[in-house]
């Protein structure tokens, strides 16, 4: 009897059991089933997604698609229309929807009034123009959306190809060493600081070759002055930038190392206006009148030499134009700054793209725009209309990029200048400082104060707004 009750009992576990397993797979010999498949398996189709997005970084997940951003700029006449029809080609094209509006915002300075304004109301736009320096002022101010984690994103940022083909130069100059050295803006082209110089001329005074040291620039200065045919050597047009150049050619720094304190009084500094004063006080150099009148002396063969940014370059080219032939007046070129120290120097600059802090969505969209911009075909055609450098190599190596340089051998001869190039300080107070070093240059021209004067007190204003 008990037998019979665990045969019963058997045959029941063994029909419950059967109904909670899986159907047996008709095999000639079953046999257990691995858990993992073998290792020469392959799967026949791709996962979803390459990366999981568990795994992916914080700007990988976000979506941008269909959102609206507002790029405030600075570009008027054809810079603008050029601007606005690579917005479009953008906004047709991108895969996310993403719409960027364009509003001109003003020239540089009035720019960052308005965007400083903006930013006090809580209502700044998405994106805007701004020199490394004025992108700092924003940070400051909490308002800046770093870049760098947009860099590096898995889905959205750059390739190691994408960064090697970018001059590092230009990346470095947006990176802030006041904010733990992130990218505050990304840079779509850039320009430099050089000195034009008549060519015919100087072969008329007997010189074959611009001058290497400021001796020598002295020294032509004084052969192309004639005070009856109103010819001098240089026409000035005072500028902060110069001044870096000035100083930076005789050895001497704008900032301390830390880049806490304004040192430009020191002897280099002080040479630097001792030997322009001498030069206006010989009446070798003098200061133009009004915006520019250094590029129309120039044109008109009064000044034998000016210093400004190679954005000009076409300018330059237009007022040296012979109204009646079409071919220029004379011959003319760039060279860096005369130096006394070993190697040239040359002041890179030009503005770059700010993000402000919005919403994840439109920071996202605002440096999709930003990458694209930068990518080499539109940075070519950006370049060229702006006449600035591109900032890719594969950009500055494409067959319509060198066909432009070919068409303008004083733009591929500047761009020879980059291997020279330094930034200017991008520290919040800079934009301040120029105003202290402009003042500093026309006291001491205008006979107001001596160079040493001058320096000190600008350097004292400017170590004021450093510390705050």
């Amino acid at each position: 009897m008990k037998r019979q009750k665990l045969l019963v009992l058997l045959m029941l576990l063994a029909v419950v059991l059967s109904a909670c397993a899986p159907a047996a797979t008709p095999t000639p010999t079953p046999r257990p089933q691995p858990t993992t498949p073998p290792p020469t398996a392959q799967p026949t189709t791709p996962p979803p997604t390459a990366v999981p997005t568990e795994v992916l970084d914080p700007i990988s997940q976000i979506d941008p698609s269909g959102q609206e951003v507002l790029f405030w700029h600075v570009s008027t006449q054809i810079h603008e229309e050029v601007l606005l029809e690579l917005i479009e080609e953008f906004n047709s094209t991108n895969e996310w929807s993403i719409t960027v509006v364009p509003e001109y915002g003003g020239y540089y300075g009035d720019l960052m009034t308005k965007n400083l304004a903006a930013i006090s109301a809580g209502t700044p736009p998405d994106l805007s123009i701004a020199y490394a320096n004025q992108a700092a002022a924003y940070a400051e101010a909490g308002a800046i959306e770093p870049l760098d984690d947009y860099v590096n994103s898995a889905k959205y940022g750059l390739s190691a190809d994408d960064i090697l083909d970018i001059y590092p130069a230009f990346l470095q100059t947006d990176r802030n060493p006041y904010f733990d050295n992130k990218m505050l803006s990304f840079p779509p082209s850039r320009s430099m600081e050089v000195m034009f110089y008549n060519i015919d001329w100087l072969n008329e005074l007997g010189y074959d070759e611009p001058p290497e040291t400021w001796e020598q620039f002295k020294g032509m200065c004084i052969a192309a002055t004639d005070a009856e045919a109103g010819t001098a050597g240089y026409a000035l047009s005072v500028s902060a930038s110069t001044f870096a150049g000035w100083i930076w050619s005789r050895g001497g720094e704008l900032l301390s190392p830390d880049a806490e304190t304004a040192i430009f009084n020191s002897p280099e500094g002080v040479e630097a206006l001792t030997f322009l004063k001498e030069l206006i006080d010989g009446g070798y150099a003098y200061q133009i009148a009004e915006r520019y009148g250094d590029q129309t002396d120039f044109a008109n063969k009064k000044a034998l030499f000016t210093f400004g940014s190679t954005a000009g370059l076409p300018y330059y080219a237009q007022a040296i134009q012979d109204e009646n032939t079409g071919e220029p007046k004379f011959n003319w070129s760039v060279a860096p700054f005369p130096h006394s120290c070993p190697d040239p120097v040359v002041d890179i600059y030009g503005p770059s793209i700010c993000v402000f802090k919005s919403t994840p969505e439109k920071q996202l969209a605002s440096w999709l725009f930003i990458r694209w911009f930068t990518q080499a075909e539109p940075n070519v055609k950006w370049a060229k209309v702006a006449n600035y450098f591109p900032i890719r190599e594969s950009a500055a190596q494409s067959a319509e990029m060198q066909a432009y340089m070919s068409e303008n051998p004083n733009y591929q001869k500047a761009f020879g200048f980059l291997q020279w190039g330094k930034g200017e300080p991008v520290v919040p107070a800079y934009q301040t400082m120029r105003g202290f070093i402009d003042d500093a240059t026309t006291a001491v021209v205008t006979g107001q104060a001596t160079p040493q004067e001058a320096l000190d007190f600008a350097v004292e204003e400017s170590n004021t707004v450093l510390a705050e």
